[in-house]
């Protein structure tokens, strides 16, 4: 297969500018994440660059790249704990939902929309980025810290939410009536706490399925493991890189 000579020198200009403008990021002590949205934002479309020929190759890779690293994330913690630190944390998920859902709620009720586009806007302000919280809680050193259960505590729970929201919304703005959404999210929310629990029941097992003497197997094994695991989070409307999170767990027992 030919390789576009545009393709390499879009994606070699592109890596070199972020490589750039994360190292003066970090002179400064700061994480290099804003940098990198502020730049996606000037390029592609609707930016000041356009990007065509890398555009495909960054499209596919970014999920990717999100689910490995909460792959990885996950592998620091282990099952056990992570479980108690979810159900101590509960209240403050409560808490989440109450100040980051109310504002869109509030503005699209001041802007005078209907019930389904106050959802909409309620559930944008609500949710947040599993991948820039993983990505800052590293920059940031904080892996370690006493804390970081809790957070990412609260980001799983959040796509619990979003598993329930999702199915919903996607109803009601199709038109749909209340108890067909009912229906969609209660399968989603069934599906993911079967998985849910299923990956801390029986998760040693899966730790023993992938283990192998060679370098290769294992890699291949947990890759393709944790992306078809992301694939059918995604499919409940969860999200994929809580899905790989679990993964992660699960390896690490």
């Amino acid at each position: 297969m030919q390789v576009s000579g545009e393709l390499l020198l879009q994606l070699g200009a592109l890596l070199a500018t972020l490589a750039v403008l994360g190292g003066v990021a970090r002179r400064f002590a700061l994480s290099p994440i804003p940098v990198y949205l502020v730049a996606g934002l000037c390029l592609g479309k609707g930016g000041l660059l356009p990007v065509a020929a890398a555009g495909e190759f960054i499209t596919t890779g970014a999920p990717i790249g999100i689910v490995l690293l909460l792959l990885t994330l996950g592998c620091e913690f282990s099952a056990a704990e992570f479980a108690s630190s979810m159900r101590r944390h509960l209240p403050s998920a409560g808490v989440d939902i109450v100040l980051n859902a109310a504002p869109g709620a509030v503005a699209g009720w001041l802007l005078g929309l209907n019930g389904v586009a106050v959802l909409c806007l309620a559930g944008v302000t609500y949710i947040s980025s599993s991948g820039v919280i993983a990505r800052l809680l590293g920059d940031l050193r904080r892996l370690g810290n006493l804390e970081t259960p809790s957070v990412l505590s609260v980001l799983v729970l959040e796509d619990f939410a979003m598993a329930a929201y999702l199915p919903l919304f996607a109803v009601l703005a199709s038109g749909g009536g209340y108890l067909q959404a009912l229906g969609g999210m209660a399968v989603a929310v069934c599906a993911l706490l079967v998985a849910f629990a299923a990956s801390f029941r029986w998760g040693h097992h899966v730790g023993r399925l992938v283990e192998h003497t060679d370098s290769e197997q294992l890699l291949l094994r947990v890759l393709g493991g944790t992306l078809l695991v992301a694939a059918l989070a995604e499919s409940l409307h969860a999200s994929a890189a809580v899905g790989a999170f679990l993964v992660g767990l699960t390896l690490t027992g």
